[in-house]
């Protein structure tokens, strides 16, 4: 079994400490089936360490409404040649950079296209559009809503899967809200990602899982990291924060008064760690 996890990386002080906590945290856990793979800038990869694999990827410039939707860099590279080296793995882990990997990590082995779960289809007017949008590009909706933006399958699929969704994305950004971003938690262009990624899924998996157990899992969570495998940072003023981290108000908290079985203390000290470790 080979197994590599996959982010794309700015040259952004957040985006470059967020990164470090997801190094930080597979070296930690010592899997030993599992590369860390980093599309990014060249500017980005410079502070990538090397014991990662680098591939130089731009960030989307085109059409002009993905430079102001950051987030369709997380699907972008993608759509590159390059994407082609991830072909030699079993499976890939598609992934964003403020996250974190448990130990449970190294036994966690889907038979199925896998997801985390997503929080942006609230209400009847959405699930109508996003079948109108997914008929429109003749694919077939399953029904299944709500789907994470992380994903973990074999190459062929994961690929297939984003390519599709930098598709519907464009069309979504150029058409659907060029004039109008819509409002949340209605139909809204501003989680135009997270809409593109869904229908892609329904579309290209005959049969997949929402494990929001194991990932996408909150990092503010008292529960023990032996139930979840793979952590995310979310919107939160609660231990663990992204934002606090950033603002180093964790600096005085001393590692050796954390215990490493709660989700979220264990996101903190991997953090710290971190923080040692780089510097950013």
């Amino acid at each position: 079994m080979k197994r590599a996890v996959v982010v794309f990386l700015e040259n952004k002080r957040p985006l470059l400490l967020q990164f470090s906590w997801l190094y930080t945290s597979l070296k930690y856990i010592k899997s030993k089936d599992t590369d860390l793979v980093v599309f990014g800038t060249d500017d980005a990869l410079e502070k990538v360490p090397d014991d990662c694999i680098k591939i130089p990827c731009p960030i989307a410039t085109e059409p002009p409404e993905f430079v102001k939707y950051f987030r369709i860099n997380s699907n972008y590279y993608y759509t590159k040649p390059e994407v082609s080296i991830l072909n030699q793995y079993d499976y890939i882990f598609k992934t964003d950079a403020d996250t974190f990997l448990t130990p449970a990590w190294n036994s966690f082995y889907p038979e199925q296209y896998t997801t985390g779960k997503g929080g942006y289809v609230n209400s009847m007017e959405v699930r109508q559009h996003l079948k109108r949008i997914t008929e429109l590009h003749g694919l077939k909706h399953q029904g299944i809503h709500n789907i994470g933006a992380t994903h973990y399958g074999k190459p062929e699929d994961v690929i297939k899967v984003s390519q599709t969704a930098v598709e519907i994305a464009k069309y979504l950004l150029t058409v659907e809200f060029k004039d109008d971003p819509g409002k949340w938690p209605g139909w809204y262009g501003g989680v135009a990602n997270m809409y593109s990624n869904e229908i892609a899924v329904n579309g290209h998996i005959e049969s997949f899982t929402i494990d929001r157990l194991n990932i996408d899992f909150p990092s503010t969570s008292p529960e023990t990291t032996d139930r979840h495998v793979h952590i995310h940072c979310y919107h939160t003023n609660h231990i663990f924060s992204k934002f606090a981290m950033e603002k180093g108000k964790y600096n005085d908290i001393n590692p050796n008064d954390l215990d490493l079985n709660i989700v979220r203390d264990y996101c903190l000290f991997i953090a710290l760690k971190a923080q040692k470790e780089f510097n950013i």
